[in-house]
């Protein structure tokens, strides 16, 4: 059950990692581009990650 979970984390830490390197490149791109309404941003995704993260760090 510990390695499922340590496996878990490992994923999201690169799904964040990924997310931050997206986020800066499409920063670079489009900068002054708005996202349309019913896109998520890629900061409310990283966000989204992070809530995940912590919810599931101070479970155990």
């Amino acid at each position: 059950m510990i390695a499922l979970a340590q496996a878990w984390r490992a994923g999201l830490t690169r799904r964040t990692q990924r997310a931050v390197l997206s986020r800066d490149a499409t920063l670079r791109q489009t900068e002054a581009e708005p996202p349309e309404h019913h896109e998520l941003t890629v900061r409310e995704l990283i966000r989204m990650a992070q809530s995940a993260r912590a919810a599931a760090e101070s479970r155990g």
